[in-house]
């Protein structure tokens, strides 16, 4: 075979192809460059490394939800020594709870429907799983506080802007002696210590994105996000969630969308106003700590190139050696 070989023109408008060695020998080369790209954009179909990505946000029109449990939402929590800035547990200076709350708003006005208290216990750091276990860099979890039981399975729904509203709640409050706790607290001017140049940090299991892993697009990562407490003002302190989407085109030939949903933490702000010290005296909540949705939904879209396409850029490819030999 010679798709090479030289023409030459007779009187009659006609011509015949005469073979010749260096025609074959450019026909072989031919053959086995084309060859050599079709396996090599092939491989990079089979293995997925040539991709597009594009990111978008979208509003949610309808009120925005999320089923939680532990491999989605899961944290540890507590306060923080002022000079140290090692956490510490202890309920002679504080206690902790934690709630899930549910409102709906009436009149103007959010008005709660449920409120379910969770029990809470000294962190385990097998409990966040092998994927985050490493990246913990110290002791952190020796002292702070985390969901007890590993069953739970919420739903967290909308924000202000909706009719319902569905989150958790972390409050922490002075300890104030009582019979409930025999009067163990300590002594007033410790505690205001802790209050008053202290510090809240919480630990939340998070993922990043990674579009050029196929298989595995989110990477573990942890967030750990901290706030000074003080006494004499009462904290809200907001943790915004928002539902990530990854919008993956499987096919090879035709289009076919896979969508994976998770919760990805947004950011973190807080509004306080001042009160009266006998209110702090009261045993009344230093900050309050809300982990709910916000409305926007990120969406990352990732395509990958089809069968298609590499015998399209193929005939490109041939077209130019023809031009190259000929």
């Amino acid at each position: 075979i010679d798709i090479y070989s030289k023409k030459i023109g007779f009187f009659f408008n006609k011509s015949e192809n005469i073979g010749s060695f260096f025609g074959l020998f450019l026909t072989m080369v031919y053959i086995f460059i084309s060859l050599i790209l079709f396996i090599y954009q092939i491989v990079k179909v089979i293995e997925r490394k040539e991709f597009k990505v594009y990111d978008t946000t979208v509003y949610s029109q309808e009120i925005p939800s999320i089923t939680v449990d532990i491999n989605n939402l899961y944290f540890s929590f507590a306060l923080e020594h002022p000079k140290t800035v090692d956490r510490f547990i202890d309920e002679t200076i504080y206690t902790a709870k934690l709630a899930f709350i549910e409102q709906i708003k009436k009149n103007d006005k959010y008005v709660k429907v449920q409120t379910k208290y969770l029990d809470i216990e000294k962190c385990k750091v097998e409990n966040f799983g092998k994927n985050y276990q490493n990246l913990f860099v110290k002791d952190e979890l020796n002292n702070s506080y985390c969901i007890k039981d590993l069953n739970y399975n919420l739903t967290l729904a909308g924000n202000y802007k909706n009719e319902k509203i569905a989150y958790m709640r972390i409050t922490i409050y002075p300890c104030v002696n009582s019979t409930e706790n025999n009067y163990t607290c300590k002594s007033q001017e410790d505690i205001d210590y802790y209050m008053s140049s202290g510090y809240f940090s919480i630990i939340l299991k998070d993922f990043g994105l990674n579009p050029s892993n196929y298989s595995f697009p989110i990477v573990p990562t942890l967030q750990d996000i901290y706030t000074t407490i003080d006494k004499s003002l009462y904290k809200n302190y907001i943790l915004n969630f928002g539902i990530t989407e990854i919008h993956t085109d499987t096919g090879l030939i035709n289009n076919n969308i896979k969508v994976l949903k998770y919760l990805q933490f947004r950011k973190a702000f807080e509004n306080f106003s001042f009160r009266d010290e006998k209110d702090y005296l009261k045993g009344k909540s230093v900050i309050l700590v809300q982990l709910r949705l916000e409305d926007t939904i990120f969406v990352q879209n990732r395509t990958y190139t089809k069968i298609s396409e590499i015998f399209s850029r193929i005939g490109g490819y041939m077209q130019l050696m023809n031009t190259i030999f000929l």
